[in-house]
Parts: C-alpha cells; sequence; structure tokens
C-alpha cells in the first residue's frame, strides 16, 4: 500500500521520452506489430514508412532492439545515478493513513483516529545523468532535430516530466547540458550526422516501503464507542 504515488528508475527512463515530446504509437515493424516512441519535428521529411514520417525514439536498452542506422532517429541512454547526500531531506515522512483494517476511534472530546497507521516515507535524491544522441542523414537534418530539441529541453535548465504509479505528472529539475559533435563516417554509405544531448535530472526514487505502527493511548480516556483510543 502506498498513500501517494511512488516513482522508480524506469519513471525517469520513460520521462525521457515524455520531456522530448515523443507519442507511443502502434507500427507493423518485421511483421510484427509493435508500439514504438515517434515525434514529429518541423521541417525534417523522413522515408521511414513504417512510422509514417515521423521521427522514432529508442531508450539504448536490451528490452528496446533497434536496427542500426534507421535515420533519422533519436537514442536515449542512461548514464549513472549518483546518490545526492546534499539534498537528502530532514524529515523522512511524506504522508500518513489509516493501515488496513484499522478500527476508528473516537474519544469522548470529540477526536477521531485510527488504531493502526501507515506512514509513507519519503524518496532518496539521486542525479541521474543521460545522453540524447540524434542521428541525422545531413547536417541540416541533424540541425534542425536538435533544435527542437532545445526547444523541447531549454537548456541550461528545464522541467524533466515524470508519470508516478498513481498516474500523477511530476516535475523535476534537469540541467547541467551540454552539446557535443559526435558525427560519424564509417564509409559513405554509413555516415551520419550526429550530435549529443548531455544532461542531468535531479530525481527522487521511491526505495523505502510503508512503515506500520500502532496507535498510542491511555486507558484513562473513554471514547463514544466504547473503545479505549489514542490520546
Amino acid at each position: 500500500m502506498t498513500i501517494l504515488g511512488t516513482v522508480d528508475i524506469r519513471d525517469f527512463d520513460l520521462g525521457c521520452f515524455l520531456s522530448l515530446g515523443a507519442e507511443l504509437s502502434q507500427f507493423v515493424i518485421d511483421g510484427e506489430s509493435r508500439n514504438q516512441y515517434v515525434v514529429e519535428v518541423p521541417g525534417v521529411d523522413t522515408d521511414l514508412e513504417r512510422f509514417q514520417g515521423k521521427i522514432p525514439v529508442f531508450f539504448d536498452a536490451p528490452e528496446d532492439p533497434y536496427q542500426d542506422f534507421i535515420l533519422p532517429s533519436f537514442v536515449f541512454r542512461k548514464n549513472d545515478y549518483t546518490p545526492a547526500y546534499e539534498r537528502q531531506p530532514l524529515t523522512g515522512t511524506v504522508a500518513r493513513a489509516p493501515a488496513p483494517g484499522a478500527e476508528k476511534i473516537v474519544l469522548a472530546n470529540g477526536m477521531v483516529g485510527w488504531s493502526a497507521y501507515v506512514e509513507q516515507l519519503r524518496g532518496d535524491p539521486y542525479d541521474i545523468t543521460y545522453d540524447l544522441t540524434i542521428h541525422g542523414r545531413r547536417a541540416m537534418e541533424s540541425n534542425r532535430m536538435l533544435k527542437f530539441v532545445m526547444v523541447k529541453m531549454r537548456p541550461p535548465w528545464f522541467c524533466f516530466k515524470v508519470i508516478d504509479s498513481l498516474g500523477d505528472v511530476r516535475y523535476y529539475d534537469a540541467g547541467e547540458m551540454s552539446f557535443s559533435n559526435t558525427s560519424e563516417l564509417a564509409d559513405i554509405a554509413d555516415r551520419t550526422q550526429s550530435s549529443t544531448v548531455s544532461f542531468t535530472v535531479r530525481a527522487e526514487i521511491d526505495t523505502w516501503e510503508d512503515v506500520p505502527y500502532s496507535s498510542m493511548y491511555d486507558p484513562r480516556l473513554r471514547v463514544q464507542s466504547g473503545v479505549e483510543g489514542r490520546t
């Protein structure tokens, strides 16, 4: 049981697609129906018919296979996630609620409580670094894709969008952005015009289980229901 929504590492990976503005669509790839994140970049025409002319967005992970040299394309890569102890909060509780099966208690003075509670603890702060590599066929195409990224993820800081376990949208600071040229020229057929955008998300990952505890009570106080309750 969690009182508020929680977020884990995969939620932040998904946040890369959300922050870029990519949408999940269904396409037929290699004879199979698959879901694929795509985004439409103004001024970039593609010949990827299976993606309906939109640009595919991949995550560089084993469970998201993709073919080399799908051009144009965006590829996210997660690097490190480091505990950020300087952002550790002073208080560790974010919410409290009656425990499942707890008995409602009403004191003689009208105060209402429960026989047991659960507390949800605050998540741990982490700095997660990501790389977004832009693969284009030509310099003009790559430049327009880079401009699109700058609009969606405005340097030097931007709001990184994450959806928690209850479907609520959260925003986290993301910054310390850097841009680098990563173009390759293996040969004329496989050349790519690429650039990489690196950024750090100041994240919060829920790693604690809820803490159950019983209410303290004073037997000298009587409640209206006949049950002795919490002071």
